[in-house]
């Protein structure tokens, strides 16, 4: 072959085998790299970090803030509800507005303020008279679930602090008839313990201790609790949520309420979500009055068998306050 003639041949080969050559190069040069890291992070778990009522194992990404606004309105149907209060709608027995931040992609805090539920239909009794609700609250995650399934769960710990800003109840025997400042005050912590089964189902358990300072005649200072919740993804931004929780309250304080006409309940709650850029809207019905779970979990008095249930909505909207972490995962 001409000399002159082998020069266009050599350069098609090399043009062919450059790509080849660099791919492998970058193959090797990014085997160990967060590409296409053996322990890929399940993401997305849930949507939010709340379900219903309950926390989910959801962190916020660093620098991103999460305003979030809960409200649920009266009992449906049973005594105190139908057509005279246009089911529930004339009420709200509780409202929520909080703030969260996110510290790191693992660290998050917040701050916010509950209306409060207190129990005004058992006046007999004054148990759960505490209103006007502050707290903050520290959410990390421990350990995130991964695809190749090295880590089957995720696992994040959540606490909070809740103080009332209520007068001061004169009745020595209610709840809010407070000697110090320290009685103001309740305590919870949980590990969250979460799963994604699929891109349409996600389940976790909440172990729960409850501390409350605090407390009417007959009730418990300390509480433990099982909470559940589930998200099932039926089309790309649709879900239906729910969540409950499972109270061990001490079976001499059972009985004293008892005694006085007052039944204690599971609080269970259902929602259909709609997910959309930075928002997520979920409406939802429930039996518990209160959203604070430092109010729902030990004070849930209404039964959805006899139309003791509610219906109210939560709202979330995320803002990104500067370009970190987030923009470097999306890239």
């Amino acid at each position: 072959m001409h000399p002159i003639k082998t020069i266009p041949l050599v350069m098609l080969l090399a043009a062919c085998a450059s790509p080849l050559f660099a791919q492998q190069n970058l193959s090797g040069l990014f085997s160990d790299s967060t590409l296409n890291p053996p322990n890929q992070p399940v993401l997305g778990t849930f949507s939010s970090p709340f379900i219903v009522n309950a926390q989910s194992n959801e962190t916020l990404h660093k620098h991103d803030l999460n305003f979030y606004i809960s409200h649920r309105f009266d009992d449906i149907a049973g005594k105190y509800g139908g057509v005279k209060t246009l089911f529930g709608l004339d009420n709200a027995t509780d409202v929520m507005i909080s703030f969260q931040y996110g510290i790191s992609n693992r660290l998050t805090v917040g701050i916010g303020r509950f209306k409060g539920a207190p129990e005004v239909r058992y006046l007999k009794v004054p148990f759960n008279t505490i209103s006007q609700l502050w707290y903050g609250e520290l959410k990390y995650r421990l350990l995130q679930q991964t695809e190749d399934n090295s880590m089957p769960l995720a696992v994040t710990l959540y606490g909070n602090a809740l103080a009332s800003s209520m007068a001061v109840n004169e009745n020595p025997s209610s709840d809010a008839h407070f000697n110090n400042f320290g009685d103001r005050w309740s305590f919870m912590a949980q590990a969250i313990i979460a799963r994604k089964f699929s891109n349409k189902i996600s389940f976790e358990v909440i172990p729960t201790y409850l501390r409350r300072n605090y407390v009417a005649f007959g009730d418990v200072n300390n509480m433990f609790a099982l909470g559940v919740g589930g998200r099932w993804q039926f089309n790309r931004t649709m879900a239906i949520v729910a969540d409950a929780f499972i109270p061990f309250r001490s079976q001499s304080s059972r009985n004293y309420f008892i005694s006085n006409g007052i039944v204690f309940y599971v609080p269970i709650s259902i929602g259909w979500e709609i997910v959309v850029d930075g928002h997520d809207f979920n409406i939802n019905f429930t039996n518990a009055n209160a959203i604070s779970a430092n109010q729902m979990i030990p004070y849930t008095t209404r039964n959805w068998g006899k139309g003791g249930f509610r219906w109210g909505f939560n709202l979330s909207r995320t803002f990104t306050l500067f370009e970190g972490t987030r923009h470097n995962w999306k890239k």
